[in-house]
Order: structure tokens, then sequence, then C-alpha cells
């Protein structure tokens, strides 16, 4: 049994069909890159796996044996399902550390020391400095932000982590630290969905690709090969396969 399995996910909106039948698996331990044109449903899909910010319109989504699509988001994420967004969602007006322990009490109910000592242990498995824990989030340089907010997904104790383009804004050494980190999460056991624009970054780490164009997957498989497929380069390049 795959640790997810996504059976015919549909969302419109209107006449719009952002995501459209999609039915693909994840297996344990697995780190799946997903790719595509902007606007080919990516991120959409991880709203409705996570059913964060909205669920789909049909479908069925299986998680370590048991349906998720019409749980409550927080349920799913308590199960183990954790996402990243795009731009750099943090509690601005909290401190570094105030982040990270926001998540830890709401989605596994730890307070106090245990909860401080977890805090401790997930910045130093992603990298965040310690030295900024007391520091307002609302001025940590955007790579810092990046690292908060995965810290702060980490910090639910993820058995699948969707990261949504975590290397974006970055530049080439800071990207090296996405790499790292995501290979370092996947080590301790964690499965990654990966959207990501920096194709050397996604090729480098991904087991397994999948790419998306007008909410419909149109290639899955080994990245090297996927990559070479011409329905995948007309994607990109805007030319007929």
């Amino acid at each position: 049994m795959a640790l997810l399995e996504v059976r015919n996910l549909t969302k419109a909106f209107g006449a719009l069909v952002a995501v459209n039948g999609l039915s693909f698996d994840v297996e344990d331990g697995e780190i799946l890159g997903i790719a595509g044109p902007n606007g080919s449903g990516k991120s959409t899909l991880f709203n409705l796996i996570s059913r964060i910010p909205f669920g789909a319109d049909a479908g069925v989504v299986t998680f370590r044996g048991r349906r998720v699509e019409h749980l409550a988001d927080n349920r799913i994420t308590r199960l183990g399902i954790v996402r990243t967004f795009q731009r750099e969602a943090v509690f601005q007006s909290l401190s570094c550390i105030d982040n990270i322990l926001v998540a830890i009490e709401q989605t596994l109910g730890i307070r106090g020391r245990e909860a401080e000592r977890l805090a401790d242990e997930v910045s130093d498995i992603v990298g965040f400095p310690r030295n900024f824990h007391n520091m307002p989030a609302a001025t940590m340089p955007v790579f810092y932000q990046k690292q908060l907010m995965i810290a702060t997904a980490v910090a639910q104790n993820p058995k699948l982590l969707l990261l949504d383009e975590p290397a974006s804004s970055l530049v080439e050494h800071e990207i090296d630290w996405v790499r790292e980190t995501i290979l370092r999460l996947n080590g301790r056991g964690i499965a990654i969905m990966l959207i990501e624009h920096v194709l050397p970054l996604l090729m480098s780490v991904s087991s397994r690709l999948l790419v998306m164009e007008q909410g419909n997957i149109i290639a899955e498989g080994d990245p090297a090969e996927v990559t070479r497929d011409p329905a995948v380069i007309a994607a990109y390049l805007g030319q007929p396969a």
C-alpha cells in the first residue's frame, strides 16, 4: 500500500478546471518532484491534498490507508500531511521561536519545556540559527523566513511534507541549503512532494518526477526520461509535441 493514494482528484473554478481527474501514488520515503508551467495546477493540487485552504470537488485521497479528502485541514495535518507555501507564511508579529512553538502546540498539543526542546531540535535539523529565536519573524530576510517556515512544518511531525517552491527567490548557495535540507529530512524518513521551478534542484533530489499542464498529468516517471519527453518539452517551450 502506498503512503498516499490520489484517485480522480478534480477541482474547477467556474469554467476553469484547475485539476482534472488526477491519479497517482506517493510511496513511503519517496521524494516526488512536481513540475509544470505556471498555472498548470501544481499548488492547487497541494491545496486539495491538505485541504488548505480548500478541498476537491471530486476524487479520493487515501493517506496511510485512511480516506482523508473530507476531513478538516487540522485533522489532516495531525495525521501527518504538512505543507508549506510559495510565499513565506510565518506569523510576522511573533518571534521566530514562538512561530515554531505555536505549530508544536496546535498540532502536537505539547507545551512548556518539552515544546521548547522540540523547537531547538527542529531548528538544528533544518539549520535555522538558534540565536535568531527571539527575533521578530518580520525582521528576517527571505532566506531565513523560508528556513523558519520549513522548521514550523517539520515541528508538526510530518510523515508527508508538501514543499511548494522552497527555492523561489533564493540565490545559489541558499538553493544548496534547500537541497541539503530536503535530503536530510528525507533521510529521517519523511516522504516529500516537491513543487519547484529550479529544475537542477528538482532533478537532483527527486526519485520520481510528475509533470502537469493545464490540470493534467502529461508525464510521470524517472526524472531524466521525463524531461526528454516531447510533451514535456512542448509544455515548457510552447512548441508542438
